[in-house]
């Protein structure tokens, strides 16, 4: 009797337990600061990278700017106290999200520049009207434009997490993924003028109307970036311009070596109906060329 008690209990528990979401895993206490006008996020789970082979032979002496950046403004050590970073915007501002141990005295020590200090609903903001940085506790601050953050002040333990169309695109990644993005809506505003060279980024963007992509880089690196046009017409030209960007990254590539060129065997763009998709598979050490081509050579040890 008493077995079958202590069974009928667990089985009640469980019942009530919640399933994780799919997708990638985002840490709660940065899922709870979403607010619900959100059209991007884009996620790095760091301490998951760091036990990755590829990150131990190629990139643990690299510096990685936006990372470092980030640390630096806070003053810590991104390589023993940064967890988890998360980028969250509505299309027209947007913050980025840090997990880490800040500080051990309940509030980081942060770098001198005469910010101002203010409160809004409880929490505590260092910075202006225009940017500034969010102090949620020990472990999770925020720093982006300061009406973000209070967005994300106002979503505090009332966020569910993303919003559901947010949401539904996280579905489509596995949640092994380590670093991901995804948007929709197409209401993203870039910082390139009309008649910049890279206004053609803005038309890009303008034509997609959901996206999702992800990078896994536990077995060298493999992922998969989707676009969802917002017609067919507009289909074949984001294929038509994806191919082409392809062919003159293929181009720049150093032609006396060899096996760096067995990158493209793992590359492949596909179209189907309104749907553009690139999928990348490389073994570790194709990967590890990979990043000393972009990055260049590891900082010494």
């Amino acid at each position: 009797m008493r077995i079958a008690l202590l069974l009928g209990i667990a089985l009640a528990l469980a019942g009530c337990s919640h399933a994780p979401p799919p997708g990638p895993r985002i840490d709660p206490a940065l899922a709870g600061l979403i607010p619900a006008d959100t059209t991007l996020l884009a996620g790095v789970r760091l301490e998951a990278i760091e036990k990755t082979p590829l990150y131990q032979s190629s990139l643990a002496h690299r510096d990685i700017s936006f990372i470092d950046e980030f640390a630096g403004r806070v003053g810590i050590d991104p390589r023993k106290n940064l967890w988890e970073l998360l980028y969250v915007s509505n299309g027209q501002r947007g913050a980025l999200l840090g997990h880490g141990m800040f500080s051990d005295e309940g509030e980081p020590k942060l770098q001198n520049r005469g910010d101002s200090r203010f409160g809004y609903k409880g929490f505590t903001l260092v910075g202006g009207d225009v940017n500034a940085i969010l102090l949620v506790n020990q472990t999770v601050l925020a720093i982006g434009d300061t009406d973000e953050l209070k967005a994300m002040v106002d979503a505090h333990e009332k966020s569910a997490g993303p919003p559901a169309a947010m949401a539904a695109l996280l579905a489509r990644m596995p949640a092994t993924a380590q670093i991901w993005s995804a948007f929709t809506n197409g209401n993203i505003k870039l910082p390139f003028e009309s008649g910049s060279n890279l206004n053609n980024v803005n038309k890009i963007f303008g034509m997609i109307e959901s996206e999702t992509s992800y990078l896994d880089l536990s077995r060298g690196l493999t992922g998969t970036s989707v676009a969802t046009a917002r017609s067919d017409q507009d289909a074949e030209q984001l294929e038509s311009g994806f191919t082409a960007m392809l062919s003159l990254v293929r181009m720049a590539m150093p032609k006396n070596q060899t096996d760096l060129q067995k990158v493209w065997d793992g590359v492949h763009l596909t179209r189907q109906n309104r749907e553009i998709r690139l999928q990348i598979d490389e073994s570790e050490d194709l990967a590890g060329q990979l990043v000393e081509l972009t990055m260049g050579k590891a900082r010494a040890k």
